[in-house]
C-alpha cells in the first residue's frame, strides 16, 4: 500500500506544478497580446499620419489656389495675352465684326462653371473661330450669386470702354475663388487691371456710372427674353440676324466645334 503521507506530497507538488504552468501560459498569452496591440498602434499610427498627408495634398482649397508663374504679377497673365494676343476687341466684342456667326455668353463672375468654359472650351472657341474670323464672341454679365458677383460684372463692363473686357475677364477667372468669399480684392483688382494694362482711375469712373448699370441690366432682359435661368448660357446664330439659344451636353472645346460647325462658322 502506499504512504498517505507520501501521495499527499506527490498530489501538492503535482497541483504547484500544473499552477505554475498555467501562471506561464497566461503570462505568454498576455505578451501576445501586448504585441499585437502595439504593432496594431503602430498601423494605426501610420494610416493616420498617411490620411494626414494625402488629405494636405488632395485638398480642394489648394488645389484651386491660383498661381502665378515667373514674371506674373497675377495668376493666368502670360496665358491670357497669348489667348487674345492680336484679336481685336470694341466693347463687349472679340473678334471680326464681319464674322459669319456670333456667339453671346451669359455669365457670372463667381459661377464655377463659367470658370470652367473659360478653362476648358474657350481655348478651342477662340483658336479655331475666332482667330480665324468664323465668329466674334459678346460677353453679357449676370449678377445674381453675390456683392462679388456684382463687382465682377461692373469691372468686366468698364474694361470694355477701354476694349478690354476679355483680357479683364479671362484674369479674373483664372484667379476666381469661392463663392462670395471675398476673393475679388482690391488687392487682386489692382494686380488684375495692372496686367490688362487698364487705367484704373477712369475704370473706376466708369464703373459706378449709370451707362455701366444699365448694360448689367439690359443683360439680364435679353437672358430673361431668351429664358436663360443659369449660367454660363450661350446665344449663338448669323451675325446681325436672329440668335437663339444654344445648349451643348459639356463644357469642352468638341462640344462648342460641333454647335459653331452647325450653326454655320
Amino acid at each position: 500500500m502506499s504512504n498517505p503521507d507520501e501521495h499527499s506530497r506527490t498530489q501538492q507538488g503535482e497541483a504547484a506544478r500544473a499552477a505554475r504552468e498555467e501562471q506561464e501560459r497566461t503570462a505568454a498569452q498576455g505578451a501576445t497580446r501586448r504585441k499585437r496591440l502595439t504593432v496594431l498602434a503602430g498601423v494605426v499610427a501610420t494610416a493616420v499620419v498617411l490620411a494626414a498627408v494625402l488629405l494636405l495634398v488632395s485638398s480642394p482649397d489648394k488645389a484651386k489656389t491660383p498661381t502665378t508663374a515667373t514674371g506674373e504679377t497675377v495668376a493666368g497673365q502670360t496665358a491670357t495675352a497669348a489667348l487674345l494676343d492680336g484679336i481685336p476687341q470694341s466693347g463687349r466684342t472679340l473678334g471680326a465684326a464681319r464674322a459669319r456667326v456670333t456667339l453671346v455668353e451669359f455669365a457670372d463672375l463667381q459661377c464655377p462653371f463659367c470658370a470652367q468654359y473659360t478653362r476648358d472650351a474657350l481655348p478651342t472657341v477662340i483658336g479655331d473661330y475666332v482667330r480665324t474670323g468664323k465668329v466674334r464672341l459678346e460677353f453679357r454679365p449676370r449678377a445674381f450669386i453675390g456683392p462679388d458677383s456684382e463687382r465682377g460684372a461692373r469691372t468686366v463692363v468698364a474694361a470694355g470702354r477701354q476694349d478690354k473686357l476679355w483680357n479683364v475677364l479671362e484674369l479674373l477667372y483664372a484667379n476666381q475663388g469661392a463663392e462670395n468669399s471675398g476673393w475679388l480684392s482690391d488687392d487682386l483688382a489692382v494686380k488684375v487691371l495692372a496686367a490688362a494694362a487698364v487705367d484704373p482711375p477712369r475704370l473706376e469712373r466708369d464703373a459706378s456710372s449709370a451707362a455701366v448699370g444699365k448694360e448689367l441690366t439690359d443683360a439680364e432682359a435679353l437672358a430673361a427674353r431668351n429664358g436663360l435661368d443659369s449660367t454660363p448660357s450661350f446665344l449663338v446664330g448669323r451675325t446681325g440676324g436672329a440668335l437663339k439659344p444654344l445648349v451643348v451636353q459639356e463644357l469642352t472645346g468638341t462640344a462648342f466645334s460641333q454647335a459653331l460647325d452647325q450653326a454655320g462658322a
